[in-house]
């Protein structure tokens, strides 16, 4: 078992909990756009589309039409196929150590993510598993673009803290990027950067 004053488990999805290709949809986009992708590359990291697409800055159909405004054969379809290439599986023992996990912890989900890919992975559960939405694996989901913060901003931390009224260090919050790990910690929650390792794996360590 994880240290007796652990109450609370606070996961991160993607790398986590499903299994990722970030690169994918970039490579897509740079073939799709070819000689143009430079200048629309810019152009997206210059105006911030994905942060802002992560936390509700930006719609999914205005995501979707940054793309279909710079090439004349795109689809919306398409677009929303090529930015879910880069979410690949969520392996069956992480959900079944999740539920394990909730018959004696808080667990909570903590997500940089956006409208299109909860979507997909919603709909992956469903297919794959007969899950109807990730959100039933928790005891609270907190996805950013519905909230309007993302990791590493500490607002999204407090507010997962404050509206459970959860103690920082009796909380474990498991994340693959060690940005959102350092702010974590500096509001005194316990931290474990998962790296080398799936989650199955740090957890057969207990």
């Amino acid at each position: 078992m994880l240290p007796t004053n652990i109450k609370n488990i606070i996961l991160d999805l993607g790398g986590v909990i499903i299994n990722l290709d970030i690169q994918q949809p970039f490579d897509a986009f740079k073939e799709l756009f070819n000689e143009n992708y430079s200048e629309i590359e810019a152009t997206f990291t210059a105006i911030n589309l994905f942060n802002n697409f992560e936390v509700g800055k930006v719609t999914a159909e205005e995501f979707i039409l940054f793309f279909l405004n710079r090439h004349p054969n795109l689809t919306p379809k398409q677009v929303i196929t090529i930015w879910n290439s880069m979410l690949l599986d969520i392996p069956k023992e992480r959900i079944v150590l999740i539920r394990k996990l909730a018959l004696k912890y808080n667990v909570f989900l903590l997500s940089n993510t956006n409208e299109i890919h909860l979507t997909h992975i919603n709909k992956y559960l469903f297919d794959t598993y007969g899950i109807t939405s990730i959100n039933s694996l928790f005891k609270k989901a907190y996805f950013s673009h519905e909230v309007g913060y993302r990791k590493p901003d500490s607002e999204i931390f407090k507010l997962v803290l404050n509206e459970n009224k959860l103690n920082p260090s009796a909380t474990l919050f498991i994340d693959d990027s060690i940005e959102h790990i350092q702010s974590a910690n500096q509001l005194g929650i316990t931290t474990k950067h998962l790296v080398d390792e799936s989650l199955n794996e740090f957890f057969n360590e207990y």
